[in-house]
Order: structure tokens, then sequence, then C-alpha cells
């Protein structure tokens, strides 16, 4: 094998990982559904959550949009006090898909492996900026 057949070889072969990350990177999420997301919201995630108060888990009104770790009176992991980003489509769909994966050491142990469901709470979740209920 000459060198230029070799090259090619070895550009095929590092090339090959970087266009799977950069395909997977670019796969857009579901369009989600906030009707349903309610109904999802309500039956798996309102035994620790709600849209206006701090339970076990704090509030979820506003929490798209809004820097991880910050709402007043409720007491964070370590590691979401730790943290600095604000809460976007993707950072919660990887939340929701694993927290303990997603950033280890935080004590939101449930986790949801249907990307669509995923999808409609997070559009649910967006349809309260305010933090308000219906």
């Amino acid at each position: 094998m000459g060198w230029s057949a070799a090259f090619a070889v070895l550009l095929l072969a590092t090339a090959a990982p970087v266009l799977t990350a950069a395909r997977a990177a670019s796969v857009a999420l579901p369009k989600g559904d906030a009707i349903s997301g309610r109904g999802y919201f309500e039956d798996r995630c309102t035994g620790c959550h709600s849209i206006v108060r701090n339970g076990f888990g704090p509030r979820l009104g506003d929490v798209y949009g809004r820097r991880v770790g910050s709402v007043a009176g409720f007491q964070y992991s370590q590691a979401l006090r730790q943290k600095r980003f604000v809460w976007s489509e993707k950072s919660l769909d990887s939340w929701l898909s694993g927290p303990g994966q997603f950033l280890p050491g935080t004590r939101m142990g449930i986790s949801i492996a249907d990307q669509q469901i995923r999808a409609d709470i997070i559009a649910y979740l967006k349809s309260h900026p305010s933090g308000q209920d219906e």
C-alpha cells in the first residue's frame, strides 16, 4: 500500500467517529405537545414537583431558560449548585433521560426513557414561562 492509500485509510478511520458525533449532535428533538405534556407531567412529576411552589423538588414554572439551581428557597444538591448553565430543550431532554448520567451527584433518580414523552413534558414546561399555573 502506498503512502497516499495509507493516508486515505487513516483519514477515513479518524473522520468516521467525528462524522458520527456531528450527525448525533444535529439530530433534532421531536416536537413536543404541551397538552399531552401536561398529562405526563401530572402522572410522572407532581409527586415531587409543582409549577408554582417548591416541594420535594423545586418548582418548575419558568424552568425553561432559567439558570440551573437558582430557585430561591430550594436546597439543591451540591452537583446542581455547582453548575452554571441555563435549562434548554437539549439540557432538559438530557436531564430527563437520565439525571444521574447527565449530572452525577444529583438527588433526582427518576428518568423518562421515551423521547416523545420527554419532548411533551418539555413543551408543557415551556408553556409556563412566568412560573404561574393555568
